[in-house]
């Protein structure tokens, strides 16, 4: 399942308006505003927090080498209130490809499946891997087209800027 509402374009720099569910891994909806909203908490004071979304196939080696590189960051800084969530573009048919390949690498994000890229198309995304960082409140703070060994240290400096 997928629904989409898109109020700006991939260009501007607030994702605050736009919002898609998508299916997890596991068959469970995911709403970009709904889990934005539980990661910056309640109250007058919302807690900093950076969120990585990526876009990813199977097909695309940089877009595994780039969630196997983040996996040290990520755990560095999760209990920081960072979250990474990988956004599959598989056709439907190799979605039980997808579930084995994650099953076997074991990596501790939130994985969506985009099945007919309808996400991947409305965010005018033009190749993988694709990557933003988003700060709690949904502002873009970094987005990243390509990686390659050592990238990491870059995407690692993006998310201080965010949580701290």
């Amino acid at each position: 399942m997928c629904c989409l509402a898109f109020g700006v374009s991939l260009h501007a720099q607030d994702f605050t308006n736009i919002d898609f569910t998508l299916n997890t891994i596991d068959g469970e909806q995911f709403t970009l505003q709904k889990f934005l909203t539980t990661i910056r908490g309640d109250g007058a004071t919302p807690k900093k927090g950076a969120v990585i979304i990526s876009f990813w196939a199977l097909w695309c080696q940089p877009c595994k080498e780039e969630m196997k590189a983040l996996r040290e960051t990520f755990e560095k800084y999760q209990d920081r209130n960072l979250h990474y969530v990988a956004i599959n573009t598989d056709t439907p048919r190799s979605m039980a490809k997808v579930k084995a390949y994650l099953t076997a690498q074991k990596l501790p994000y939130i994985f969506l499946l985009d099945p007919n890229s309808e996400v991947f198309k409305n965010l005018n995304v033009q190749s993988m891997p694709f990557s933003m960082i988003l700060d709690s409140s949904g502002k873009l703070i970094a987005k990243r087209v390509g990686f390659i060994a050592g990238d990491e240290k870059e995407i690692e400096a993006d998310i201080l800027k965010t949580i701290e």
